[in-house]
């Protein structure tokens, strides 16, 4: 819900309703872990239909570790997507000839 929102107030409602079931006990702390990582696991796929997932998902995952929803090993198995290169901002991948040899 808080990577389809993509609004920071729905980010810190899910994460107040995660930690009161976790406080609650309703979510274990072994259940609350599989879900983030079966969030993790999926966001390729998430991404084709979000394509800022990866953004809100850090995001989410910092407020829920602030919040002691989550602990600090699930927090740094949050997957990270890195900026694609485009061709214009390089040499796309070719070797280069040195042609200033002396």
């Amino acid at each position: 819900m808080a990577l389809e929102k993509m609004d920071e107030r729905t980010s810190q409602m899910m994460c107040q309703l995660l930690g009161s079931l976790h406080r609650a006990i309703i979510i274990t702390p072994t259940q609350m872990k599989a879900g983030f990582l079966r969030v993790y696991e999926d966001m390729p796929q998430i991404c084709v239909d979000v394509p800022p997932a990866y953004t809100i998902l850090e995001k989410f995952v910092a407020l829920c570790q602030a919040a002691k929803v989550i602990s600090d090993d699930i927090a740094k198995k949050v997957p990270v997507r890195g900026r694609k290169r485009f061709v214009s901002e390089g040499d796309g991948g070719r070797v280069k000839d040195d042609a200033y040899y002396f």
